[in-house]
């Protein structure tokens, strides 16, 4: 098993510096019954070596380390975990981005038996009082009829656009969702990976129930009527109920999700294509679509937080508009060259092997991330791999302060290279 889950005993805690750990809850996720809760207790803020804690405990007891659980796990150290009860005594963990088992991809999952309290005096059992609990998996106040069609629909992405609807730095796609089963009143399934903005329309004879949307970043739904209650569940917002995405490679978690919010499985998936995804069982084309906007779409877009990239580029433009950093270009290249020259023989070095040494330091031949230093600055944070540059600093002028990253600084003051790309 390529990933194990360490089940262990409150003793074994301090074997694993849990001890040390705050009390804070990141996650708290009630059983299906609301009689049991899993608890995830996280991480001081200044120890990031440590690992969470998973415990299962009655619901109604204190969620501290020290709280006598039905079950408990280490999780891995940095990751934050999707947790789903399948039942009422069984716990799916899912930790993306941790090494998978050969099983069952990214996911563990156990079987614990529910605690039974103590018999009383007399042999009877202590009834078990609960405080009632709303579960997070449902859409509040949602009654279905017994003849309803659970219809899914969707795709990893759907049609590209540029504006945004999150700070995850990927743009928006749209996908339009056309509507058409006259036979039965629907609730629409609809997922996908990337943030999407959903506009649905339906035939006259359609009627919509419930839409529950999900992914792994932002969903936004469009065009139905203001009665029409809509669930946001995904990966960004940090779901109790875990997310999906209609996706052939991903079907499996279509029917778990369905069961959660409607009872019951999904009946027909219908995949999206380049943005668009017809849904339903009506026969030939339908005379009219209809669909009613609560809010135009683009009262969903956001100015996109820049990325780490973005950042770097805009700060060293700023140094360029006030005057403290210009554009290298191939006369600063050759000046160094010179100069090195120069110094070749005590170096026991050829002009050739001069020339050789900066190009294969530098790989900057266009000399396009290159730049000479013209007055006082400071090195833009985030200098490092893809977004690292190369510095010419001119004789007579100072060094800039702060820390270069992995960039590469050619001071003609004494004729010094450091950095990553000195050889």
């Amino acid at each position: 098993m390529k990933r194990p889950l360490v089940l262990c005993t409150l003793e074994a805690i301090a074997l694993l510096s849990c001890s040390r750990q705050s009390e804070h809850v990141s996650q708290l996720i009630p059983s299906p019954n609301g009689v049991y809760q899993a608890v995830v207790l996280g991480c001081r803020a200044d120890a990031s070596e440590c690992s969470s804690l998973l415990k299962v405990v009655r619901t109604g007891e204190p969620a501290s380390r020290e709280t006598k659980s039905v079950q408990e796990a280490t999780l891995t150290p940095g990751m934050q975990p999707r947790i789903t009860w399948m039942a009422d005594n069984t716990l799916v963990i899912d930790q993306p981005g941790a090494p998978a088992r050969p099983d069952i991809q990214g996911e563990v999952s156990f079987v614990f038996s529910p605690w039974r309290p103590a018999p009383g005096p007399f042999g009877a059992k202590q009834p078990i009082k609960v405080p009632p609990i709303e579960s997070a998996c449902g859409i509040p106040g949602l009654k279905l009829p017994t003849d309803v069609s659970v219809l899914a629909g969707g795709a990893q992405a759907g049609a590209k656009s540029t504006d945004h609807i999150d700070q995850s730095g990927h743009a928006a796609t749209t996908m339009r969702v056309s509507v058409d089963n006259p036979q039965k009143p629907v609730v629409l399934m609809l997922g996908a990976f990337e943030p999407t903005i959903w506009t649905i329309q339906a035939t006259p004879g359609t009627t919509i129930l419930a839409v529950l949307a999900s992914g792994r970043h932002r969903q936004v739904v469009t065009g139905l009527d203001a009665t029409i209650p809509v669930a946001i569940h995904t990966y960004e917002n940090k779901s109790p109920c875990g997310f999906f995405v209609v996706d052939e490679d991903r079907l499996k978690e279509l029917n778990p999700m369905a069961q959660k919010f409607f009872g019951r499985n999904v009946d027909t998936v219908h995949p999206a294509y380049n943005g668009v995804v017809t849904m339903g069982s009506a026969q030939g084309t339908p005379s009219q679509w209809v669909g009613r906007g609560d809010a135009p779409a683009n009262s969903y877009f956001v100015k996109p937080v820049p990325q780490p990239g973005e950042l770097v580029e805009a700060n060293l433009d700023e140094a360029i508009r006030k005057g403290q950093l210009r554009r290298a270009n191939l006369g600063d290249k050759n000046q160094w060259e010179a100069e090195m020259a120069k110094r070749a023989p005590k170096l026991g070095l050829s002009p050739d092997a001069v020339k050789l040494r900066f190009l294969r330091a530098n790989s900057v031949g266009s000399l396009a991330d290159a730049y000479v230093v013209l007055g006082p600055m400071t090195f833009p944070a985030g200098l490092y791999g893809a977004r690292s540059a190369v510095f010419f600093v001119p004789k007579g002028t100072e060094r800039p302060r702060g820390n270069p990253g992995h960039s590469t600084i050619y001071d003609f003051n004494d004729m010094s290279c450091t950095g990553t790309g000195c050889m």
